[in-house]
């Protein structure tokens, strides 16, 4: 595939796709190349943290439609991330296929179920237990997994895991000491800061205060509902465009209309942006990463540096050789118009979309 005349980061420049992977970026045109006429390009986004949309969830093990969706609405990598749940269903979902077109799975997001049942939010308190190497032996392709490290064996835990996969602090109540140990065992992202954990204090700076100290990851719902435009400006400013990781922590309703949905067995409740539990807990997440970034940006964060935060920050998170356009990386692109509309969704170096 040859691509011509894309605004790459205010920079007119053509450029070779072969085998799924960009191969030279040129001033001087391509012949027989497809004419963008200036269009900004941007890297496909990956999401992290998603649960599920059109209402199927990560639990369901069925990907193929959510692959379709994701990769449709820009999202060109993710990790399907499952709800705190009993270990057959957590064996049986981390062994499913995952090899569809669409977006890239680049293996699972385990949320849960080494939590905190007092910060558990929408998790099902039932299956909540504590952390088990043994245990997480025996799941296929983590990427990431997010606990509380105040929970008794989490330090060994950590220790371990973290050599295998991204090890992120979330659905805690630990304080400042028991994060920056945890940091040190080898933790080295936040899960949906803010939500699900102690708020940063002055003299309590707890999970997130530890955060900022040791330079870790930290993502960040910015939907507009989770968290306040000032707290959104605050978390980029502390951490930058290297450290948040923008992520849309949906759940099966998002893209479906209002109404009652399940997820993970407690009932859900859409309207409008959001989706709630019956007793009025924010229960995840309602829209696309590509809202996610587009809302940063009317929050007030530089374009460029909130799809760098759902594209390239993530990847360097996850190690993975995507989220930039430069040669040698992969070819997961979108062409986007003047109105901030996907136009047109290029994965591997075809066009999806």
């Amino acid at each position: 595939m040859l691509l011509n005349n894309a605004s790459v980061w205010g920079n007119l420049k053509n450029l070779k796709i072969e085998n799924g992977k960009i191969t030279e970026i040129s001033n001087v045109p391509f012949e027989n190349a497809i004419d963008l006429k200036g269009k900004r390009v941007i890297p496909g986004l990956i999401d992290v943290h998603t649960h599920g949309c059109i209402g199927l969830d990560t639990m369901d093990a069925e990907f193929e439609a959510m692959c379709d969706f994701y990769g449709k609405n820009g999202t060109t990598s993710w990790l399907p991330t499952t709800l705190t749940a009993d270990e057959e269903n957590l064996k049986r979902v981390t062994s499913a296929k995952t090899d569809y077109k669409g977006a890239n799975i680049l293996g699972f997001h385990l949320e849960g179920p080494f939590i905190n049942k007092k910060y558990k939010g929408a998790q099902n308190e039932a299956y909540i237990r504590k952390p088990s190497i043994q245990e997480f032996s025996k799941y296929s392709n983590v990427k990431m997994i997010s606990l509380a490290p105040e929970l008794e064996g989490s330090e060994e835990f950590i220790k371990e895991v973290s050599k295998l996969c991204v090890v992120s602090i979330g659905h805690t109540e630990c304080d400042y000491e028991t994060a920056l140990k945890a940091i040190e065992c080898g933790a080295n992202c936040l899960t949906h800061t803010y939500n699900a954990m102690p708020p940063i204090h002055h003299r309590n700076p707890g999970p997130i205060g530890a955060g900022v100290e040791k330079g870790i990851y930290a993502q960040l719902i910015t939907d507009g509902l989770h968290i306040a435009k000032p707290v959104v400006l605050a978390t980029y400013k502390m951490f930058g465009a290297d450290r948040m990781v923008i992520i849309s922590d949906s759940i099966r309703c998002a893209g479906l209309p209002d109404g009652e949905y399940d997820s993970g067995g407690l009932k859900v409740f859409k309207k409008g942006s959001e989706a709630r539990l019956a007793d009025g807990t924010i229960a995840g997440g309602n829209s696309t990463l590509w809202y996610c970034v587009k809302k940063a940006t009317e929050m007030g964060i530089p374009f460029d540096d909130a799809v760098k935060m759902a594209s390239e920050t993530p990847a360097k998170m996850l190690s993975v050789n995507k989220g930039k356009i430069e040669v040698g990386y992969d070819a997961d692109l979108l062409v986007i118009d003047d109105n901030l509309e996907i136009e047109t969704v290029i994965i591997g170096g075809e066009i999806y979309k």
